[in-house]
């Protein structure tokens, strides 16, 4: 099925009839690509049918599982995450308690999280909250489930990161497939629906990963968005975007950057108003 973009755009109205469906202002291509891939696989001919399809619940959880675009592995760009084991997470505001993932679609940077906590042993200091659209994608975040495929990319980031060879210790076989160690994952929360229309109700978020999601939305949504994520942060906290994602300048002018290679910046901490004596 070859869509045109009226066709997009009346699919994706159509969808708004539906909690956490609101795809309206996301990149026309990517949601050509995403829709016209998961009408070839369901051997959906015609708009109409895709339509009415859309009435299936099972078909619309589908369609959230589909319009996530998997991580393609652990510890991608090492650097990255040496930064924020060594420098950032020390640095973390006393009272952050929640590191929060909006948008996370396959579970590898909840993992990766997950294990640099452990390894500097401060797994249970932090709740790690994994947000997804997906029903589904938070049962296997939750269940630990990795793809198989990626093993060696994992292991070669993991030792760019670490310098040693540990990370077979975090996996373990459970029913023929591979998933993160269950004392790594204990501490790994989902928390399912679309993060623009369900935000965690937190004032102690001290860390949002939000990497390279904004490359599929427009500049309107991606302004909407950050903004989002910059009200959620509390002061003193940290936001991390990816390295092709792009902070506008008005919203930047309220942040600090404290990696312009990596994208990470921090809201400021606000200042108590100090006063002066006077004198009567």
């Amino acid at each position: 099925m070859l869509l045109g973009i009226n066709d997009i755009k009346e699919i994706t109205h159509a969808m708004l009839a539906y909690p956490g469906m609101d795809y309206t202002e996301y990149s026309l291509s990517f949601m050509k690509r995403r829709l016209t891939g998961l009408a070839t696989r369901q051997r959906i001919r015609r708009k109409e049918q895709f339509l009415a399809r859309l009435q299936d619940e099972e078909f619309r959880e589908l369609l959230r599982t589909e319009l996530c675009v998997d991580n393609t592995e652990m510890f991608r760009d090492p650097a990255l995450w040496r930064l924020l084991r060594d420098k950032f997470l020390p640095a973390l505001p006393q009272d952050a308690a929640c590191l929060w993932l909006p948008h996370e679609t396959s579970g590898e940077d909840s993992y990766s999280l997950a294990l640099i906590l452990h390894e500097a042993e401060l797994p249970c200091s932090f709740q790690i909250l994994a947000q997804s659209p997906s029903q589904q994608r938070c049962n296997n975040i939750e269940a630990g489930l990795i793809n198989q495929q990626h093993h060696e990319q994992n292991l070669s980031n993991y030792k760019r990161l670490e310098d040693r060879d540990a990370y077979e210790r975090y996996i373990v076989e459970e029913a023929g497939k591979s998933h993160i160690a269950p004392n790594l994952r204990q501490n790994i929360n989902c928390l399912q629906g679309h993060f623009l229309s369900r935000q965690p109700k937190r004032r102690d978020i001290g860390l949002i990963l939000f990497r390279n999601v904004g490359l599929y939305f427009n500049p309107k949504l991606n302004h909407h968005a950050l903004r989002l994520l910059i009200d959620a942060l509390m002061p003193g906290g940290y936001l991390v975007l990816g390295l092709k994602d792009h902070m506008p300048a008005d919203l930047e002018k309220e942040l600090l950057v404290c990696d312009s290679a990596e994208r990470i910046y921090q809201k400021p901490i606000l200042k108590e108003p100090s006063y002066g004596m006077h004198r009567f």
